[in-house]
């Protein structure tokens, strides 16, 4: 039997620092791996549903415009119009200022008969089921001022500034404008998906005086400009 070496002598092979700090690195790769690994596929289709149907429009709209649209080449594949009914948002109540319960519901009614209107009149199919090609339309109303009729000789606060009428010639009555503040949402009547988004302050023009002193008319034409326009918008996307 090999004699053993005295106690003094022997040693024990102690680690090599680094290759202590090559394991720790290692350690700590792996650990950040296993934190970034991407989410399961069923959590990822549970939050997808809930992305589409929140609200685009956080908050009341001041200024009137697009505020969203996709690319030309996915809206061309839509052809046919789904529409919801018309939705009042009155989290600011002074945007309604005179319109009373009965009137809102008619400009209600009123507005969606307009678009569904000018939708078939330009040649676009209304339809009541969701499929292939389908655009569902969620129209919102977020204010509506009725015309104010007033004696031309007084000034007067407009969204537009201050109208002094006692600079004018001619005396008689002058009317104020109304408005309505109108929104909407096209959608994927089948996924939920988002295809554009609007809202724009619509009134009538000042050239149309037919329509000037009805209490309500320069809202109606604003309803029925902006359908218009969608109409107009649409058959340009398809060269029509």
């Amino acid at each position: 039997m090999p004699a053993l070496p005295p106690r003094s002598v022997r040693s024990v092979a102690r680690p090599r620092p680094a290759l202590l700090l090559l394991v720790l690195l290692l350690a700590l790769l792996l650990a950040g791996c296993a934190c970034r690994q991407p989410p399961a596929q069923g959590d990822a289709k549970a939050a997808a549903p809930a992305a589409e149907s929140a609200p685009l429009l956080l908050e009341h709209p001041t200024t009137g415009g697009m505020l969203y649209a996709r690319e030309p080449e996915l809206l061309r594949r839509y052809t046919k119009f789904q529409m919801e009914h018309v939705v009042l948002r009155e989290e600011h109540p002074e945007t309604f200022r005179g319109a009373s319960l009965d009137e809102k519901a008619n400009m209600v009614f009123m507005t969606r008969d307009i678009f569904v209107d000018g939708l078939r009149r330009g040649g676009w199919e209304v339809t009541d089921q969701p499929g292939p090609g389908v655009a569902r339309l969620r129209l919102m109303i977020f204010g509506m001022q009725p015309t104010e009729v007033a004696p031309s000789n007084g000034t007067y606060d407009t969204p537009f500034g201050r109208i002094d009428l006692t600079r004018l010639d001619d005396a008689g009555k002058a009317a104020l404008m109304g408005n309505i503040t109108l929104g909407g949402e096209l959608t994927d009547s089948e996924t939920g998906s988002r295809l554009l988004s609007f809202v724009e302050r619509c009134s009538v023009t000042g050239l149309d005086p037919l329509r000037a002193f009805g209490r309500w008319d320069a809202a109606r034409s604003g309803v029925e400009a902006s359908a218009a326009t969608l109409v107009r918008g649409w058959n340009r996307l398809h060269g029509k």
